[in-house]
């Protein structure tokens, strides 16, 4: 799609809508209650990585893992609002992990030959990222319960299998209808961010098993789309981000885009109607949970200046869509747009770390870049490669 025009009224049309099909308010957080919340997740999460193990795993300079750390504090924050602290910490290491898995370019089949009769045999995995993801999971998971903690085990493998695909730079070929949704459900990581919202400690799977069920089946696509459709002006003309949903649709079924993007919005709409509506009358904390969690999602995009979307409030007129959007974008920023500097700056972390006998040096703002799991949870500063070392 690279040189044409971008559809801009569509555009705004479409999220104006969907903004407004989800009733979009996020009341999640006071100000200093998200301020001190990024905080403590990104303290904590840099305290992780700073350990031995983890800087003879991860070979990268900190200004880079200091730009991933941030990403996966912000979309962690914003978005597993109703999780204890610590549980946040767990989720944002977590993606933090799954940013460095998509930055490597390598494809994995040396490595992944014996996964399989490795993990039923309970040995060491070969490739670098599940040795350091197993290592983690083994602690992150005992904050769920068994369904749950099987989700995101599984969403994990489907991510990793997503980069798979898309390290060798396939997008299905043509007649292929099903398959954009399919790399789509495996990148997407709806499994991973829908079951982590139900914690242990807050939910008893015996109690709202239905519940949750439902939740993780609906947030799946509804993640996934809502980010294709905020993500659609940024791709549009970008040679390095073509391979997305938008275009692959069109690829696979033999059509323009634009019937493409009026699939992604219809089911965009679609999805959050169901997720708005299939929980009311049910168990409420489920109910508020699942609200908090779509909301700030919705915050996140709307804020991160990788989406863009000041470019396209500057160009909105007076349609009534456009004067809807404009409302939407400006409660979002007005609660959203936090200085780094409040909360992950590098003099901070360095006075910190130093109190607990950590002194790695943090650096560097998050700038431009792509990487597949921000399609998904957010951006990162991907000029840098990432690699997994050998652990001694």
């Amino acid at each position: 799609m690279t040189g044409k025009q971008f559809p801009l009224n569509e555009y705004i049309a479409a999220l104006a809508k969907f903004l407004d099909t989800i009733e979009y308010q996020d009341d999640n957080f006071s100000y200093e209650e998200r301020v001190e919340s990024l905080r403590y997740v990104y303290q904590h999460t840099a305290e992780h990585f700073d350990q031995p193990v983890e800087k003879a795993a991860v070979k990268v300079s900190p200004k880079r893992l200091q730009a991933v750390m941030r990403t996966s504090t912000l979309v962690t924050v914003y978005c597993w609002v109703k999780c204890p602290l610590d549980v946040m910490v767990g989720v944002s290491i977590y993606f933090a992990y799954i940013i460095m898995l998509d930055d490597s370019s390598d494809t994995p089949n040396t490595e992944m030959k014996t996964f399989c009769e490795d993990l039923i045999k309970g040995r060491p995995q070969k490739h670098l990222f599940w040795q350091r993801m197993n290592a983690h999971l083994t602690n992150f998971l005992r904050y769920y319960d068994g369904f749950c903690a099987i989700t995101i085990f599984r969403s994990t493998l489907d991510f990793f299998q997503g980069c798979w695909i898309e390290q060798n730079n396939f997008g299905g070929f043509p007649g292929s209808s099903y398959f954009p949704h399919f790399l789509r459900r495996l990148n997407g990581l709806g499994g991973i961010s829908s079951a982590t919202l139900f914690p242990l400690s807050e939910f008893d799977e015996r109690v709202v098993f239905e519940e949750i069920v439902t939740a993780i089946a609906q947030i799946e696509p509804q993640l996934t789309l809502c980010n294709d459709l905020i993500s659609f002006y940024k791709e549009y003309d970008s040679p390095r981000d073509q391979i997305n949903l938008v275009s692959n649709l069109a690829h696979c079924n033999r059509v323009g885009w634009e019937v493409a993007f009026e699939e992604l919005t219809r089911d965009t709409i679609l999805y959050c109607e169901q997720l708005v509506t299939v929980f009311q009358g049910k168990d409420p904390k489920v109910e508020a949970t699942v609200r908090a969690f779509v909301h700030g999602y919705v915050t996140w995009h709307l804020c991160d200046p990788r989406f863009r979307m000041q470019e396209v409030y500057d160009q909105t007129g007076q349609s009534e869509a456009d004067l809807k959007f404009r409302r939407f974008y400006e409660q979002a920023t007005s609660i959203g747009v936090i200085d780094f500097k409040l909360w992950a700056s590098p003099n901070e972390s360095n006075s910190d770390n130093k109190k607990r006998g950590h002194g790695q040096a943090f650096g560097d703002d998050l700038q431009n870049g792509k990487t597949r799991v921000l399609e998904s949870i957010g951006q990162a500063n991907a000029s840098e490669p990432v690699a997994l070392a050998p652990l001694a």
